[in-house]
């Protein structure tokens, strides 16, 4: 089955904002499909980007690797978003590594067919706003990082994992990982959440019951 149809949803994602069907349907079906299973890494810091990837179903940890392997926690890629191709374009070594989650679909669109499609310059205006719109998420992690209690940096955390739906899939020990605590800390925090009715967690899944009151309770 042609890409555009087994996956249309991604027919409406930012980087196709104001271009053509044919266009988006044509830039979908050219791109190459790719199922993981398990957690494997696509872009690796440091290294080359082959081309541009747009997670189709699951989603992506972006992680930046220290000096001696310690794993610092960007920023996660749902469904529609584009990663490797700023460091396509602009011929440098990826910024972070870009990891799956488990039963994860991308597509892959190779270097020589990502610069053909750069002739289109709404094309190109889009990925530079896809840029920006991770930029300003960045600043948003980095900004509840270092300016707000544990218990309202792991709901900011929470409602990034969960921009593509309500659930996460992420492991009390992932999270703890994430926000640099222990999984205990996470346990106690959750349970917090639950008992104010923003979450409820059963068999390692976290389910956002409020979006609305939850970034309330992180903004104030």
């Amino acid at each position: 089955m042609e890409n555009s149809k087994r996956f249309a949803h991604l027919l409406n994602v930012d980087i196709f904002h104001d271009l053509p069907a044919d266009f988006r349907k044509g830039f979908l079906d050219s791109c190459s499909c790719h199922f993981y299973e398990t957690p494997t890494i696509v872009l690796m810091q440091g290294e080359p980007s082959p081309g541009l990837y747009l997670v189709a179903h699951g989603g992506l940890d972006i992680v930046y690797l220290g000096a001696e392997g310690q794993r610092t926690f960007l920023m996660f890629g749902d469904v529609g978003r584009s990663v490797g191709e700023t460091e396509c374009i602009s011929g440098h070594a990826c910024a972070a590594t870009c990891e799956t989650q488990p039963n994860t679909t991308l597509l892959f669109c190779p270097e020589p067919q990502l610069l053909g499609h750069l002739s289109n310059l709404r094309f190109v205006r889009n990925l530079m706003a896809a840029i920006q719109g991770k930029l300003l998420l960045g600043n948003y992690l980095r900004h509840i990082d270092l300016n707000v209690t544990t218990d309202k940096r792991l709901c900011g955390y929470l409602l990034t994992l969960s921009r593509d739906g309500t659930k996460i899939h992420n492991t009390q020990s992932a999270l703890a990982g994430i926000l640099g605590c222990s999984r205990q800390s996470i346990n106690r925090e959750l349970g917090k959440l639950r008992d104010r009715g923003l979450v409820s967690v059963e068999k390692g899944v976290i389910e956002i019951l409020d979006r609305e009151k939850m970034q309330q309770f992180v903004d104030h």
